[in-house]
């Protein structure tokens, strides 16, 4: 067992009491990549990436500008006319959240509708309607804030200027030319029967906890959710990153920073900044950090690529709802490949 994996073997071990959590690191730390995950591949689970899955949206839109077909200053009055100052918002501010579209994550009945009915997601119509009700919380480019609606615009103007849907798209062009087994995009419940065993206590209206896989629609995700594993997750971080996927141009957009108000530096983070797709800090301790989190009913995942660790990717999953910090224990092993010394314990 490498150092590396005795490492995530002591950061996992405590987490793995609460349900099954993987982890996987990439390296390049001579002529060919250092790959080390705990569990091994064979047994490898898989789980909902949640927001992780905004990366692979960005990089759906960035590909499509590379070829022509769309630009990042293209207005969202080009495809959805009736928005409230839809001229005035682009492509590039749904895609680092400077459009001003409010988030439903603070909406009461989004959740209320999730216990009473998790096999039932809302359309896209309500999910709009639900959004838009009292307006955008800012105007357009004049501040930032988080919106998953925001992603559920890009993502179905990036399945039009396609032709094809999002499900597709990551198959053919990200998990097949990869070769990610277990990387999909789940558009029923039955889709997660092969996913890790996971509670939860935020689809039932009593709080009683029910398995995720039998009862969740990921329609609940207004912009879709990838399954993955903390391998594949970490080789797509990967191949994106070494412009593979996308041009040196647009991982340059991708990664062209914005500052995020309100989260406070400490240890972990310098300047916490938001890009097209991916969470960035250009002041972590280990240099330029980008990737992003994903945390939903069940699920936690973290996902992040130092580019100056060598390009370093790492991922970590959980299929842990309470008490589980998937991020905390990316930043230790990133803190460990920085320093070459064991991290604490998160």
């Amino acid at each position: 067992m490498t150092d590396t994996q005795t490492t995530l073997n002591r950061l996992l071990s405590q987490a793995a009491c609460l349900g099954a959590v993987s982890a996987s690191v990439i390296a390049h730390t001579g002529a060919e990549p250092q790959t080390s995950g705990i569990p091994g591949s064979v047994d490898e689970p898989s789980f909902l990436a949640y927001s992780i899955t905004k990366t692979f949206i960005a990089t759906l839109v960035l590909r499509l500008c590379e070829e022509g077909r769309m630009r990042l200053e293209d207005p969202l009055a080009r495809w959805f006319p009736i928005i409230t100052q839809a001229d005035h918002i682009t492509v590039r501010q749904l895609l680092n959240h400077t459009a001003g579209i409010p988030d439903y994550g603070g909406m009461a009945a989004y959740h209320e509708n999730i216990r009473a009915a998790p096999s039932t997601p809302w359309s896209f119509e309500r999910f709009a309607t639900e959004t838009f009700e009292k307006g955008l919380s800012f105007e357009p480019g004049q501040g930032w804030a988080y919106s998953n609606p925001g992603y559920m615009l890009v993502k179905r103007i990036a399945e039009e200027v396609a032709g094809t849907s999002f499900r597709d798209w990551v198959c053919d062009r990200i998990a097949g030319p990869l070769g990610l087994q277990k990387t999909f995009v789940p558009e029923t419940v039955e889709h997660l029967a092969p996913l890790a065993p996971a509670m939860s206590r935020e689809l039932s209206p009593d709080r009683t906890l029910r398995d995720v896989r039998h009862c969740y629609h990921p329609g609940w995700v207004s912009h879709g959710v990838v399954v993955s594993t903390s391998s594949e997750i970490a080789r797509f971080l990967d191949s994106l990153f070494r412009a593979e996927l996308l041009s040196r141009h647009s991982l340059n957009q991708m990664t062209e920073l914005v500052a995020v108000p309100g989260v406070e530096p400490d240890r972990h983070r310098g300047k916490p900044s938001y890009g097209l797709g991916v969470m960035g800090d250009p002041e972590s301790p280990w240099g330029l950090a980008v990737g992003h989190n994903g945390d939903g009913p069940g699920y936690s995942a973290s996902a992040f690529h130092a580019v100056d660790l060598g390009g370093a990717s790492v991922c970590v999953m959980g299929a842990i709802e309470e008490g589980f910090h998937a991020e905390s224990i990316v930043f230790e092993i990133l803190n460990y490949l920085s320093h070459g010394r064991n991290p604490s314990a998160p």
